[in-house]
């Protein structure tokens, strides 16, 4: 697939989504009202169920240091009205950004893991809602000992979001990662701050 075309769209129609948002928080006459049980239900009988597409992520080309994109199928599933599952997260991802050779390689071999991610809606039209992924956690072993990684992302943040269009009933979510520790400690290892754009079409 034409991974750059394919970025370029995501981030234009999350970030009109976001542009919108931060809008109306500027807004003095726009008050966030949060939505009322029977609207949370409404919106999770839209989104409940399981998807099928694309996580998209920014790769560094290592002949001439240039940032570009890639993309891997991932498939998800909406069970509750506060928690979305992505299905065998791949570890490789946070590899590729994390700058530690040791670590690198080990994180590069290391099985995928669900990833958990807290949701909340914040809007119901367009349906709209930030995203709270939980921290990745992994037994590794590199430079001759036994080494405990987390990966964590962004939470409470207005860059981590998603959005539904109930028309095509397609998803689309961004995540961030935000930072690596190593045995409990924080790191410098992770390259920069690395947004996933995950798209996906619902399967029922």
């Amino acid at each position: 697939m034409k991974a750059t075309k394919f970025l370029s769209v995501l981030f234009c129609g999350l970030t009109a989504l976001c542009v919108t948002s931060c809008i109306n928080d500027d807004d003095d006459n726009e008050k966030i009202v949060p939505l009322t049980k029977e609207q949370v239900a409404q919106c999770y009988q839209m989104i409940k169920g399981n998807y099928t597409g694309h996580l998209v992520f920014s790769v560094k080309n290592a002949a001439t240091s240039q940032n570009g994109v890639d993309s891997v199928a991932t498939t998800w599933s909406v069970i509750n009205d506060s928690t979305i599952t992505v299905d065998k997260f791949p570890a490789k991802l946070i590899a590729d950004v994390v700058t530690n050779t040791n670590m690198k390689e080990a994180l590069a071999k290391a099985d995928p893991q669900t990833l958990t991610c807290y949701y909340g809606f914040i809007s119901n039209s367009p349906i709209q809602f930030l995203v709270n992924p939980m921290t990745l956690n992994y037994t590794l072993n590199y430079g001759g000992a036994e080494h405990k990684v987390s990966v964590a992302f962004y939470v409470n943040s207005p860059y981590s979001f998603g959005a539904y269009d109930y028309q095509k009933t397609i998803m689309e979510m961004q995540l961030l990662v935000g930072a690596v520790y190593e045995d409990g400690k924080t790191t410098t290892y992770l390259r920069e701050t690395t947004p996933l754009v995950f798209s996906s079409k619902k399967k029922n």
